[in-house]
């Protein structure tokens, strides 16, 4: 198995290796050491329990100023919590780690580990969650600070976070992120994320007016368009995606999907050393005339049925070909509306 090239060294990271190192004492003869098959509270990090980590942020998008919870999970490679192990998490500069307070803390009995983090300036940044080191596993996860920065705010003074250096839109090594997020509705597909918008809800039946003739609007499933910069040294495979939309005919109700598995011809591949990706995933479905965010329905049922603006949050996942968990998010906004795609005449 190929170590992982550790890139940024952290106090709390060497500390925890330091105190996994002291004190404790096992048997030597007889007791539990004698038994192959025993299995004590302590978590081992090693190629048959590495297990997994999650880092899960109550909002990707936080305005200068204001700061937002998250959670760790972590799991052993049976999908058990993994209570009492250090986790270690940092950020870039414009983002402050509020809690733990020293950047680091033990999961509870759950497995679970609560934080705050806070935005400095505004800006898209890199934020990662590490377990010790002989467990090996970490997760990015993307956090854009939003507004201008307050009259007065002095930033977090004392907190942690910081290390990993860098700021908005970094392209320096370690860090892959999206870095543009759109859609695909009229089923022309390029290697660009559209700048258009505007979401087709309903499907005409007529396009030139003619009774005689059948010749209905062209209408097509609606596309994810994310493009990915990966400037890690290893290849990123995503092998899901999930989507938040936000105001879902325009009720202030929110439709969430369930995870969307990747294929190869999503382009769920992203090459290392700087390449970009757009990656292309069907979220919006047209059937029966109509456009259904989720499994279409008969006489529509749960369809696009009003007009208006709605924000959908993009939640890609994958691993680096060493084995380590990405996640990236962003949001964008679109247009629904029953727009007049017939060709013109």
């Amino acid at each position: 198995m190929r170590r992982l090239n550790v890139r940024h060294v952290w106090v709390a990271l060497i500390g925890v290796g330091i105190l996994g190192c002291m004190g404790g004492s096992g048997s030597t003869d007889g007791g539990s050491a004698k038994n192959p098959d025993f299995r004590d509270d302590v978590f081992v990090g090693d190629a048959s329990t590495a297990g997994s980590i999650k880092v899960s942020l109550n909002s990707s998008n936080i305005a200068v100023g204001a700061t937002s919870g998250f959670m760790v999970y972590v799991k052993d490679g049976s999908g058990k919590p993994v209570p009492n192990i250090n986790v270690v998490c940092d950020s870039e500069q414009g983002v402050a780690i509020l809690e733990p307070t020293s950047g680091y803390e033990l999961t509870n009995q759950n497995g679970e580990m609560s934080g705050r983090i806070g935005c400095r300036s505004p800006g898209s940044y890199q934020m990662v969650c590490r377990l010790n080191i002989g467990a090996n596993k970490r997760q990015f996860v993307s956090v854009a600070c939003t507004g201008d920065i307050p009259s007065g705010f002095t930033g977090f003074p004392g907190a942690a976070g910081g290390g990993l250096g860098g700021g908005s839109q970094s392209t320096t090594d370690g860090d892959i992120q999206i870095v543009a997020a759109g859609f695909v509705d009229d089923g022309k597909f390029t290697d660009s994320v559209p700048v258009d918008a505007s979401i087709d809800i309903v499907q005409g039946s007529n396009c030139d007016g003619d009774a005689t003739t059948n010749d209905p609007e062209p209408f097509y499933d609606t596309y994810a368009a994310i493009s990915v910069r990966n400037n890690l040294s290893e290849r990123v495979e995503f092998s899901s995606l999930k989507f938040v939309l936000y105001n879902f005919n325009n009720t202030g109700e929110q439709f969430e999907s369930t995870p969307i598995s990747l294929t190869k011809q999503s382009n769920s591949s992203v090459e290392s050393k700087g390449q970009a990706t757009t990656i292309l995933v069907p979220i919006f479905k047209a059937a029966s005339g109509c456009k259904f965010p989720g499994t279409p329905q008969s006489a529509c049922t749960g369809a696009f049925s009003a007009e208006g603006l709605g924000t959908v949050e993009y939640t890609l996942t994958g691993e680096t070909a060493s084995g380590e968990l990405v996640t990236l998010t962003a949001n964008t906004t679109a247009a629904f509306a029953n727009y007049n795609r017939c060709p013109a005449s």
